[in-house]
């Protein structure tokens, strides 16, 4: 690994924002008994609260959130690149998920919600703005700081997929200090590829709800 000059700026700017929203995550997650809206909306209040800080920051910075991949363009493939990518990875998945939780029973269709707002909800409350903070911001910060890159699938990856990827994984693991958060890590190394391919946030906003609309229906279908 090795450094693109001195961009300790960069950094600076890039870790501030994360720890400042994962800060943030925290307190409202250690909030949720205090209050019941605090309660239902803890999702949507961090998620308001990473976009909005992640977006103030692009802006200061005099740019756009489409210099950091938020843009429909190409939309349509990243579809099919994420149907794709979910029948290869999706089956491995619920293998691994059902010998780390061994449920005792079979699987039932046991969703709280409709599956169109589960799908809804995934997309704009929790994939948007954690991407556009992780992959979008981070994962460009410091692949601007981070020299050397090899290639995955056809697709040219440096140091910034990896270590945003860990990043990504730290702070699910704040939230809630379960082991199991830390397995974050994997998938989001796949949203940081999604990134590279084509330097758009559509396939790993894409990626991202479709994992987690997965993992819902699985631990509501088994665990109800």
């Amino acid at each position: 690994m090795r450094w693109a000059g001195s961009r300790g700026a960069d950094l600076a700017e890039a870790f501030g924002l994360v720890g400042g929203t994962i800060a943030v995550a925290v307190l409202v997650v250690g909030l949720e008994p205090v209050h019941p809206f605090i309660e239902e909306n803890a999702s949507g209040i961090v998620g308001a609260v990473f976009l909005l800080a992640t977006w103030l920051v692009i802006r200061a910075r005099g740019e756009h959130p489409s210099d950091y991949g938020l843009r429909a363009e190409g939309l349509l493939g990243e579809v099919a690149v994420v149907a794709v990518l979910a029948l290869v990875i999706f089956p491995p998945f619920l293998l691994g998920f059902r010998i780390w939780w061994q449920p005792a029973g079979g699987f039932e269709w046991n969703l709280p919600w409709p599956l169109w707002q589960l799908v809804a909800t995934h997309l704009v409350v929790i994939a948007l703005p954690e991407e556009l903070l992780y992959r979008g911001f981070v994962q460009k910060a410091l692949g601007r700081v981070l020299v050397g890159r090899v290639r995955v699938l056809g697709v040219e990856c440096g140091w910034a997929v990896p270590l945003t990827a860990a990043v990504f994984a730290l702070g699910h693991f704040a939230t809630d200090l379960g082991p199991d958060r830390l397995a974050t890590f994997f998938p989001a190394l796949v949203f940081g590829w999604l990134k590279e391919r084509r330097q758009s946030l559509a396939g790993p906003i894409l990626f991202h709800a479709a994992c987690n609309v997965f993992s819902d229906i699985l631990s509501a279908g088994y665990f109800g």
